[in-house]
């Protein structure tokens, strides 16, 4: 079988020791491979063999499956609606992607996609199915933060990149200003992972006894978004630390998204020009690309009936610029058409309401804030989506934050059925005496 390495050997031997850290360790620590791949290992290397791409995630991916099905992690579970749904959407869109192109290009595409997620998300479901497991997997996610932030520190005063050694990475000047991007594919990526991360991190340090730790954590990717030079990981970053301090008033979510609606609504009917337009406005560091976002949703509404039924091969004759598809909602729309976009918002509507009612019926304190948390940098993707469609390792993040929320599905079934017994609990104690007539008696 004709091979072509295209990877460095120096990345070669980390993969191969992550992969035997995968077989080797307990499995409560099964994550852990997968973060540091994500962390540290540039996203561009790979070993292609026969047309296939194995990247070092994915090479970790296949590892994990085979001890999945040789009952080495004895991870089995059953499945869910939810597992059901983040199938159907990844299905979708594979099929319809193939139904576009017709090739075994495409085939051999969209395999590799159905892979990681499949595979990624069987293992982390499995990996991430109690509240130790993820405090577990923050904890490792915090250390991570840290040990990046003081190569970024080198990269955003030398204008070097470290992770050179490991991958094909370098760092862009803009407006005068380093834009890092460690061993990320791109300062906006790199900016994003960690800005989603820093939730997790407050919650986790309200909560955790290693508060030191997650502070410092906190710090660390807070400066690491500054670094990247990026208006969306800092707009990101805004939302996710006020949604973190609305914490007390969570209850009232399902009021405060009507407000945004109805404002939203509002401001679209008395602008001139449509409420996406607030995009070309937003310019926080300066030489940001609002207007294209905002061009770019406008145009994908006015060909809508291009690709609405089977999606469309390419963007590029909408405008200058426009095949470069910075939209995670356009991005499924175009890949997949209107039923991938309805499954992954249909994705993303489960995630929010399953987080928050955690939130709201955790028995304990420290469940009730990580699941709010979690919530918060749900929100924090959505509004990343509005400027950038995700690849790269952030991949890893988000398929992590569907597992987690896998967890949290079966969480809220549970919980809900506590409800149920304490009230019939309840209502049994409170029934009137003449219920009982034999106690009525005595």
């Amino acid at each position: 079988m004709e091979s072509q390495n295209t990877i460095y050997v120096t990345t070669l031997a980390a993969t191969g020791f992550l992969a035997l850290l995968l077989i080797l360790l307990p499995r409560k620590y099964v994550m852990l491979p997968f973060i540091l791949g994500a962390c540290f290992i540039p996203a561009d290397q790979r070993i292609i063999i026969a047309g296939l791409d194995f990247t070092p995630l994915r090479i970790l991916v296949f590892v994990g499956l085979l001890l999945m099905f040789t009952n080495r992690l004895q991870l089995r579970r059953s499945l869910n609606d939810f597992d059901l749904l983040v199938f159907t959407f990844a299905i979708s869109g594979a099929v319809i992607y193939y139904i576009q192109w017709g090739t075994s290009t495409a085939l051999i595409h969209q395999s590799g996609v159905l892979f990681d997620i499949f595979g990624m998300y069987l293992i982390f479901t499995r990996g991430l199915g109690s509240w130790e497991a993820v405090r577990l997997s923050l904890k490792i996610f915090a250390v991570c933060s840290i040990v990046t932030a003081v190569f970024i520190a080198l990269e955003w005063t030398t204008g070097k990149n470290a992770f050179v050694v490991l991958g094909k990475v370098h760092t862009v000047v803009r407006e005068g200003r380093y834009r890092c991007e460690g061993p990320f594919p791109h300062s906006i990526i790199s900016g994003l992972f960690w800005g989603m991360l820093v939730p997790l991190f407050i919650g986790m340090a309200m909560t955790g006894k290693k508060k030191l730790l997650y502070l410092a954590a906190t710090t660390a990717s807070i400066f690491i978004v500054a670094a990247s030079a990026s208006s969306t990981p800092l707009l990101s970053l805004v939302v996710v630390l006020a949604g973190v301090l609305l914490f007390k008033w969570r209850s009232y979510t399902p009021v405060a998204n009507w407000c945004l609606v109805a404002g939203l609504t509002f401001l679209h009917f008395v602008m001139q020009k449509p409420v996406w337009h607030l995009l070309a406005r937003m310019d926080i560091i300066g030489g940001s690309t609002g207007w294209h976002r905002y061009i770019l949703i406008d145009r994908a509404i006015k060909h809508f009936n291009e690709w609405a039924i089977l999606g469309y091969r390419s963007t590029e004759h909408w405008g200058w610029g426009m095949q470069d598809v910075t939209n995670q909602f356009v991005f499924e729309g175009v890949r997949g058409g209107i039923i991938t976009l309805i499954f992954f918002l249909a994705l993303l509507f489960v995630m929010f309401r399953t987080t928050l009612r955690c939130s709201l019926r955790e028995s304990t304190y420290n469940h009730r804030v990580l699941s709010w948390c979690f919530f918060v940098s749900l929100a924090g993707h959505c509004v990343s989506f509005l400027s950038v469609s995700y690849f790269g390792q952030i991949m890893m993040l988000w398929y992590m934050t569907l597992a987690v929320t896998a967890f949290l599905v079966r969480r809220a079934a549970f919980l809900s059925m506590e409800m149920i017994a304490a009230e019939r609990q309840r209502k049994i104690i409170d029934l009137p005496a003449t219920f009982f007539p034999e106690q009525s008696n005595l």
